[in-house]
């Protein structure tokens, strides 16, 4: 399957008609889509290595530990970091290069100072913020050395959309999805041959952040100077969009203290009222369920420079139709990994981790339906953040996260993990319908569009089946993935032409088998 060339016309430029954008777009996040996969798959070895390699206690508090870096990282661009490829591409169409500059610079220092204050401010009272919560030595030292790869994330965040500005996947794919998982891979395959500490592991994972963010400074440059933009720097004429980026981007941090509560927040609930152990068996299929969402987030850092172009030129009919393409293309392509994560989910968790892990299969089944649900439902989220409903997404985050939270609370106590995938799987529902309840009026739609109504049909009746396949015939893990196959197989052919794949990827036509998928 052929990715999209990095400068294909159109996506920088604004010459190409909206066709064409969209075509490169799903093009070139196909090729993300791969990435991201080869680094989830890399990642949950790494995983599974570690599971192996180190007692659930040393698990645990490696896993609590890296959780509060996760945080950090989220937190320290204040909402810029995933947003910067909208006011990039924005300026860009408006070429504004001086605002285009400026919003770069305003990220990076927005990073750089919210880092320093926060570092100096932990270390300094780690006793208080640290020790507190934590009363094991060893896990207070693995998380004040991991918590540099939260600035050192949050920066590559920034590059990440950066590249998505200027269509270049390829960069993102090697940088993101392919050096740093390797780079962890090997820091884990070491600790296991040597029996190190978890604060070699720890030391390691920052060292891999370090070589990718001074990689990531590289290829920028290199961006720059192939699409002659540096030509257009002018540092005494550079101007600060501090008013237009922060108006956009500080409300919805409450979107990202929504992602804490579902990514970090059950962990710390968890860690408070339960042992190390019952965090680990979380931790442990967490990544596994979080796979649903590989796809989706593959597909954002192109979506959202395309989508930004199209409003800017008042193109809503392009919007919406590029908004429920690309949503269904992305349901489609991650239905295999629900069908495994899902109904599947007690076998998986066997094979990955063991017998020791077994109770954690209902975890990871509660937590790819709540993932997978908000992956079906598409880049709400993100329209709304294009068409400009911050208040709106305010709210909705707020509540949702207040919810998450309090219902964890509620559950934790008695079902343990289980109570915290159930506090999860609601919240993210709750979310999503609300959310596009109100893209109708945003972007003049149906809660589901007609052209895709036959697509999300067969993803349901296929998910009930396989969930109906595995309950009552028990199958086992052959037979249980041959009908995850199969189901796949049916999904992708029935949706071809909501997907437009033929459209997408003429050069399917070519391929004696691969022809019977293009309509």
């Amino acid at each position: 399957m052929a990715a999209a060339p990095d400068d294909a016309p159109g996506v920088a430029g604004g010459v190409a008609d909206t066709g064409e954008m969209r075509r490169t777009q799903v093009r070139g996040s196909t090729l993300l889509v791969v990435g991201r996969i080869l680094a989830l798959l890399l990642t949950t070895t790494t995983q599974i290595v570690l599971v192996r390699a180190l007692t659930m206690s040393d698990f645990g508090a490696f896993g609590y530990a890296l959780a509060i870096a996760s945080a950090g990282r989220l937190l320290l661009s204040l909402g810029q970091g995933k947003l910067l490829s909208r006011f990039t591409a924005k300026y860009e169409e408006e070429r504004d290069y001086d605002r285009m500059f400026g919003s770069m610079i305003l990220a990076a220092g927005t990073i750089l100072l919210t880092s320093t204050v926060s570092l100096v401010a932990l270390f300094m009272l780690a006793d208080a913020l640290v020790g507190s919560a934590v009363s094991d030595p060893a896990t207070v030292k693995v998380v004040l050395i991991l918590v540099f790869l939260a600035p050192l994330e949050a920066f590559d965040q920034v590059f990440v959309s950066l590249f998505a500005a200027f269509s270049k996947p390829r960069a993102i794919f090697f940088r993101k999805y392919l050096l740093t998982p390797s780079l962890r891979l090997a820091v884990v395959l070491i600790l296991a041959l040597t029996g190190s500490s978890v604060t070699f592991l720890a030391i390691g994972y920052v060292a891999a952040g370090v070589v990718g963010l001074a990689l990531n400074v590289t290829l920028f440059a290199q961006v720059l100077r192939e699409r002659d933009l540096l030509r257009h720097l002018r540092l005494r004429r550079v101007v600060l969009p501090y008013r237009a980026v922060f108006s956009f981007s500080l409300p919805l941090i409450t979107g990202e203290l929504l992602t804490l509560s579902l990514t970090v927040g059950g962990v710390f609930i968890l860690a408070y009222y339960h042992s190390a152990a019952e965090v680990a068996g979380y931790r442990a299929v967490f990544n596994p369920a979080r796979l649903n969402t590989a796809v989706l987030h593959a597909f954002v850092p192109m979506f959202l420079p395309l989508a930004a172009r199209l409003f800017a030129r008042s193109d809503i009919d392009g919007l919406r139709r590029t908004y429920w393409q690309t949503g269904a293309f992305v349901a489609v392509l991650t239905f295999p990994v629900f069908g495994l994560t899902g109904p599947m989910a007690e076998d998986t968790t066997v094979l990955l981790f063991g017998e020791a892990y077994a109770d954690s299969g209902l975890v990871l089944a509660l937590l790819s339906a709540g993932y997978y649900f908000s992956v079906v439902l598409g880049f709400n989220t993100y329209a709304l953040q294009i068409c400009g409903r911050i208040r709106f997404l305010v709210g909705v985050n707020t509540v949702t996260a207040v919810f998450n939270v309090a219902l964890s609370l509620l559950l934790v106590q008695r079902y343990a993990a289980v109570g915290i995938a159930i506090a999860n799987l609601s919240a993210l529902v709750l979310q999503n319908v609300v959310n596009q309840w109100a893209l109708r009026r945003a972007l003049g739609t149906s809660f589901i569009d007609r052209r895709c109504a036959l697509c999300y049909l067969v993803i349901l009746c296929s998910a009930a089946a396989l969930w109906a396949f595995q309950v009552l015939v028990d199958p086992g893990l052959v037979l249980g993935l041959a009908s995850v196959a199969v189901a796949s197989v049916v999904v992708l052919v029935v949706s071809r032409r909501a997907i437009e794949l033929g459209d997408t990827f003429p050069e399917l036509r070519r391929v004696p088998v691969l022809r019977l998928l293009v309509p």
